[in-house]
């Protein structure tokens, strides 16, 4: 028979990219300061990198998108990722232009196995979180680094992004130990 644990505290992130850095600045420091005192200060911030993986968003957005990760220092829940994608999407909403996002907004978190990022969209190999936000395993961990899944986007497996959510796991590692 199982018996109901507390989850371990997973490390927040946010994957943040638009056609101008400014504009991502102004939202992730938004995001911040609305979701704290949750998350703590920002431990950890990419450089920007060019955005060419896909041109989904072209449309919208615009064809020169620039792409950002960052984490933050506390520890949390997993369950809390509902409440950071819906203030993340509401923040879209908010910062957008009349043709459309000027940012997206898209929160995860990292763990000792692998890489979550949370979405308003269904697919087969998604599970449901609430309140219309459902949760992908996007990256495992395994031999020493993160690998790809199927459904894994593919600006998720370039060698530099690798890279940064790689340093993101091994700060979770040390603060988890902290615990």
């Amino acid at each position: 028979m199982s018996t109901i644990k507390p989850p371990p505290l997973m490390k927040f992130f946010l994957a943040a990219f638009g056609p101008d850095p400014l504009a991502l600045d102004r939202a992730v420091a938004r995001l911040a300061k609305e979701f704290s005192p949750n998350l703590g200060p920002i431990d950890f911030q990419s450089p920007d990198h060019k955005f060419k993986d896909t041109a989904y968003y072209q449309s919208e957005m615009g064809p020169d998108l620039v792409k950002r990760y960052l984490s933050w220092t506390n520890l949390l829940e997993p369950g809390l990722l509902v409440d950071l994608k819906l203030l993340a999407m509401e923040l879209e909403k908010k910062l957008a232009a009349p043709s459309g996002r000027t940012v997206n907004l898209d929160p995860g978190y990292v763990f000792v196995g692998g890489l979550v990022l949370s979405t308003g969209k269904f697919s087969g190999h998604r599970l449901y979180l609430g309140c219309g936000v459902w949760g992908e395993l996007t990256l495992h961990f395994h031999r020493g680094s993160f690998e790809g899944l199927p459904w894994t986007y593919p600006d998720y497996l370039r060698p530099e992004v690798i890279s940064v959510l790689g340093a993101m796991r091994a700060s979770y590692l040390v603060n988890i130990r902290k615990v």
